[in-house]
């Protein structure tokens, strides 16, 4: 009996045991099915779906960017990419360790490219794609090389794919390229800042391409292709196909004739600087040039580290926009702010006159007018014309360094225009609260008498002395400016809207009339009037409008030229202006950087190019006598344009980039 009772005993243990490792395996695998089913089931989704059922971005098309009468400056074309199939490369390499080494050297001598920098870009693209999505090593490959791949690489290499891509072109290369800006591929700092992005999007990085990517880049479509278990791709599942919606067109305010005329003038004479025209009624951006100019088309696509080098080494900085970002003194041309700060503050009245004999003391200093011999006696309005240094001397003296930062900043300085484009700087218009809370300082009257004349730390971008003198040319209106004329949207029933940009007064300047009179006067006096500092832009019969200005660079303990010194201490030149006197509808302001001549030598001339553009028909008629009998019989016999009418050149005269 002893000896059965052990044996139940044993035997009731082995029973525990296996009833114990049941439920331990039973437990096991609730877990592990838990784990797999509930924790990673969208690990184990996404990979079977991959072995299934693929998804292939279908990038939209990009909108077109125009000038305001329908040029075409961007566009689309169409161009091939290089990807690698991860899933289908991942089987091969496991069946052929060499696999992996063969394909890159393959790829290596169709894109002329060492095998490292292919490995870096399958790296790359690993790193930042999600899930097994393809990975582009090449892009913009030339049909010879899709060729090659096709030919070439269907039966060793079965994961390389030639994809039909669009990339973006700029057909006038630099034309407008500040304007315009580029695109690039999305960087992680753009994926976290924005969720309607994903690895591998092109978006605007500067420019009018950063600035309105919302509406230029569309949506894209997306194909579902079915895969079987090794990778090889069966076909496309229709039903869940979408279709790309492509981006808006946008038409700019510039004018393509007046955008081309002013770069070119830049570009012939070797000048490196800023030009902007704008409309004085509403803000709308006609021409604007920095130069030198870089080609947008280097960043739409993958260039070389040595390329970026180049550019970024550029000694003239080609990405700075010096028309928004550009920060220079203003010289002379600020003198149109003291005429109409000293008039409408009472510090100087029309009749008041001070007598200019070359130099004069202020503040126990001596300070130089630019006209060694001196202007005599001069009052406000001939004192613009002559650009009267002493002058504006005893003004500041007069209203005091806040006083001028008061109507300065009315006019637009010290602030951002709010123009819709990246990267616009705003400039220093210095007071004495500037001075205690920038310098830590106490400001000196005497620093006043430099900045009455555009001197010392006042600094200021082009685009701001534009919308200056726009102000003064319209009344008082200060206009937000703006480079984007209309949206144009294509519905999903085929018809188009078109959304104008609307033009936005910022605020109104509240002067007397009386003051801008004057102020114009003697703008009208600087270009029109024997002895005016602006002469070259003169243009029978257009009342034309402005201000030169000339700035120092370098200190200077007399009365000489510039010009023979090296580049970076010769002084800036400017213009800035408008027409017409009485009814203005354009503003152009030329700044040339280390031009070493006056600013009505170098500067003028541009402008009055460019209005002769704008106006030429009134241009034409003024020169017509039309109470000449004479002049009525050749204008019907033809040997002169009518009216209204521009003349025909022939052909082989026919007007060409250069003109």
């Amino acid at each position: 009996m002893r000896v059965y009772r052990d044996d139940q005993k044993f035997l009731n243990f082995r029973i525990n045991v296996l009833l114990w490792a049941n439920v331990i395996v039973f437990v096991f695998l609730a877990g592990s099915f838990w784990f797999v089913q509930g924790l990673q089931a969208d690990k184990y989704r996404s990979l079977s779906e991959a072995n299934a059922l693929r998804e292939i971005v279908v990038p939209a098309k990009r909108g077109l960017i125009m000038d305001r009468n329908g040029k075409i400056l961007a566009d689309n074309q169409p161009s091939y990419a290089l990807s690698l199939d991860r899933v289908l490369m991942k089987t091969l390499s496991k069946s052929d360790p060499n696999h992996k080494a063969k394909l890159f050297s393959f790829i290596s001598s169709i894109l002329g490219i060492p095998v490292p920098e292919v490995q870096a870009r399958f790296d790359k693209g690993v790193s930042v794609a999600s899930g097994m999505a393809p990975i582009t090593v090449g892009e913009d490959l030339t049909l010879e090389q899709v060729a090659t791949i096709q030919a070439q690489s269907t039966v060793p290499f079965p994961e390389i794919n030639v994809d039909p891509v669009q990339r973006r072109n700029y057909p006038y290369g630099t034309m407008a390229a500040h304007t315009m800006g580029f695109i690039g591929e999305a960087t992680e700092k753009d994926l976290l800042s924005r969720k309607d992005l994903k690895l591998g999007d092109l978006i605007g990085k500067r420019g009018v391409e950063l600035m309105y990517d919302n509406y230029l880049r569309g949506k894209d479509g997306a194909q579902y292709w079915e895969y079987d278990s090794k990778g090889r791709r069966l076909g496309e599942y229709r039903p869940s196909r979408k279709e790309p919606v492509a981006g808006d067109n946008l038409y700019l305010t510039l004018d393509f004739e007046m955008q081309r005329r002013a770069e070119q003038y830049f570009i012939e004479n070797e000048f490196v600087g800023a030009a902007v025209a704008l409309d004085p009624r509403n803000g709308e951006v006609l021409a604007l040039v920095s130069s030198p100019e870089f080609n947008p088309n280097v960043f739409s696509k993958r260039f070389t580290p040595e390329v970026y080098k180049t550019i970024s080494s550029n000694p003239f900085k080609i990405e700075l926009n010096r028309v928004i970002q550009g920060l220079y003194s203003p010289g002379s041309v600020f003198k149109t702010v003291m005429a109409l700060g000293g008039l409408d503050s009472g510090a100087i009245g029309a009749g008041t006159s001070f007598d200019c004999g070359g130099s004069g003391t202020f503040f126990g200093r001596r300070f130089r007018c630019w006209q060694k011999n001196g202007h005599g006696a001069v009052n406000v309005e001939r004192a613009l014309k002559v650009s009267c240094d002493i002058f504006f001397y005893n003004t500041g003296g007069r209203m005091g360094v806040d006083k001028i930062a008061e109507y300065a900043k009315e006019l637009s300085f010290g602030n951002i225009t709010q123009i819709d484009l990246d990267g616009e700087k705003a400039g220093i218009v210095p007071s004495t609260t500037w001075a205690a809370a920038k310098q830590h300082r106490k400001w000196y009257p005497s620093e006043t008498i430099s900045v009455a004349i555009g001197q010392g730390p006042l600094i200021v971008t082009p685009l701001q002395v534009a919308v200056m003198m726009a102000a003064i040319a319209n009344g008082g209106t200060v206009y937000r400016p703006h480079v984007v004329r209309t949206i144009e949207h294509t519905n999903n029933d085929g018809s188009v809207s078109r959304l104008r940009v609307a033009s936005q007064a910022l605020r109104q300047i509240h002067v007397k009339p009386d003051v801008i009179e004057h102020v114009k006067n003697g703008l009208w006096k600087v270009v029109n009037e024997d002895g005016g500092t602006g002469g070259n832009a003169r243009l029978s019969g257009l009342d034309i409008c402005g201000k030169t200005g000339t700035v120092q660079v370098i200190a200077q303990s007399g009365w000489f030229s510039t010009a023979g010194l090296p580049f970076m201490q010769r002084d800036h030149a400017w213009f800035a202006s408008y027409a017409k006197k009485d009814a203005p509808e354009m503003v152009v302001v030329v700044f040339v950087e280390h031009a070493g001549a006056h600013g009505g030598t170098d500067s003028a001339p541009l402008a009055k190019m460019l209005y002769q553009a704008r106006f030429q028909d009134e241009v034409t008629n003024a020169r017509l006598n039309l109470q000449n009998p004479e002049t009525l019989e050749q204008l019907k016999e033809g040997k002169l344009p009518q009216p209204g009418v521009a003349p025909k050149e022939p052909a082989e005269n026919a007007p060409g980039l250069g003109h």
